[in-house]
């Protein structure tokens, strides 16, 4: 298997959706992975945590009555930054509570096995067989260097038909470690990114890096910049832990 081969297999396509209509108006991407005996569903919290949405994973399972099969995933954990100073008030506390920073990232742990299927698929360079989606092993996550390449699957500018949705695959390859800034990672792209629409429902995908390891989410892009941010896995790795922990999984 080639790393752009394991880049499609091992990410996810999310759906948010009003589970009373199931017609997706929210789209992400994620990954199953496998991390201290246990297994998890990653990806970024603006693609999961919209209100009254339910989120769906696609499963590509046979269509059942004209529809795609989606899978149901709840229990979404996902932490808040506060900035807490020595000496504070009760009333400063409960201000800083409800001004905190969500970290882009969230999980679920999975207690059920189910289908995840990938569809054949020709990019031209290279070809992805009908079969199984991959499950990552965070066991080999590492930390991103200026000596390897990166890349990231999704899919991109939902558009219906009536009440067929259809999304453009993309690859994202080639991409250049610059540097990290706190949580995030940041690569740079081939080109300059003109158009967000190019990369919007990528967010949550892993990226991997040209020996298939994983160390990053995608999460945002600078339009006029070649920038792409990824939140660290290694991060994401520490919040898992610590919801083991503390028993909240």
């Amino acid at each position: 298997m080639t790393v752009d081969q394991l880049t499609v297999l091992s990410s996810i396509q999310i759906y948010q959706a009003d589970p009373k209509i199931m017609k997706p108006d929210g789209f992400g991407t994620g990954c199953i992975v496998n991390y201290l005996g246990q297994t998890f569903l990653l990806s970024v919290s603006h693609v999961t945590n919209n209100d009254g949405l339910t989120t769906f994973l696609e499963t590509n399972l046979p269509p059942e009555n004209n529809t795609v099969p989606l899978k149901p995933i709840g229990g979404f954990i996902w932490y808040d930054i506060f900035h807490i100073p020595e000496s504070i008030s009760t009333a400063e506390f409960k201000d800083i509570i409800t001004e905190g920073e969500r970290i882009d990232f969230t999980f679920s742990k999975l207690t059920e096995r189910f289908e995840l299927k990938q569809p054949a698929m020709n990019f031209g360079s290279f070809e992805v067989e009908e079969g199984d989606k991959v499950t990552l092993d965070l066991s080999y996550a590492t930390t991103p260097d200026k000596n390897q390449t990166y890349s990231f699957y999704g899919k991109i500018r939902p558009e219906y038909n009536g009440i067929f949705l259809k999304m453009t695959p993309t690859l994202k390859n080639g991409l250049k470690f610059h540097k990290t800034k706190g949580l995030f990672h940041m690569f740079l792209a081939p080109q300059i990114i003109k158009d967000k629409e190019d990369y919007r429902g990528c967010s949550g995908a892993p990226i991997l890096d040209s020996e298939g390891r994983i160390v990053a989410l995608a999460c945002q892009l600078l339009t006029n910049t070649k920038v792409i941010y990824g939140i660290s896995i290694q991060e994401c790795m520490k919040l898992i832990k610590l919801a083991i922990d503390t028993n909240q999984v």
